[in-house]
């Protein structure tokens, strides 16, 4: 049996019911998720590519698509107390062919994090007037986030109930600031 402490979430077995947190905990580390800068300058890119309503469209039906999936996915996960990897291996892919679907969500995510971790390190070394460098401040976030995520999802948890709120009054301010000087009819245009 794992510790109390431990960093194990149960990613090789089912999570007991004791130890499984409210939704609410849950839903806030996935608000963390999409709540991420790189999601903005994806808006931004949509938003000069596109008209309003294409980048409109284009992102609602992909939204619907991945929600859909995600949705099916987290009940029977939170149903049956079990991982993505453990859900598909016991849903008929077998140990191989759970193997590919985790090895293709790990490429993805090892790939999404080179993005973000990027973003943050740029970020951090302009914040600090290029002080570190590019290398030294992508390494410096690139340790910081791991060392998070090794300690599990309890980690993840306490850093989304920092981040989110913070993150998300910066992007209301943000948002305050355009509307105040533009009418919101003027931008849709």
């Amino acid at each position: 049996m794992v510790g109390k402490n431990s960093a194990d979430d149960f990613s090789l077995s089912r999570v007991p019911a004791e130890a499984r947190l409210p939704m609410w905990e849950v839903l806030l580390v996935r608000i963390g998720a999409l709540t991420a800068l790189s999601q903005f300058m994806l808006g931004a890119a949509l938003g000069y590519g596109m008209t309003f309503w294409q980048a409109f469209w284009a992102t609602m039906l992909g939204s619907v698509v991945l929600e859909i999936v995600s949705l099916l996915m987290g009940i029977a996960g939170a149903r049956e107390g079990l991982s993505t990897s453990l859900l598909a291996r016991w849903t008929g892919f077998g140990k191989y062919g759970s193997s590919i679907i985790g090895a293709v969500i790990s490429i993805g995510l090892i790939g999404w994090f080179g993005i973000q971790n990027a973003v943050f390190a740029k970020g951090l070394d302009e914040a600090l007037n290029g002080a570190l460098g590019f290398p030294l401040a992508a390494t410096l976030t690139g340790l910081f986030v791991t060392a998070i995520v090794i300690f599990g999802f309890k980690w993840l948890s306490w850093t989304a109930k920092i981040a989110v709120p913070g993150f998300l009054a910066v992007i209301g301010y943000g948002i305050y600031k355009v509307l105040r000087d533009h009418s919101l009819v003027e931008l849709i245009k």
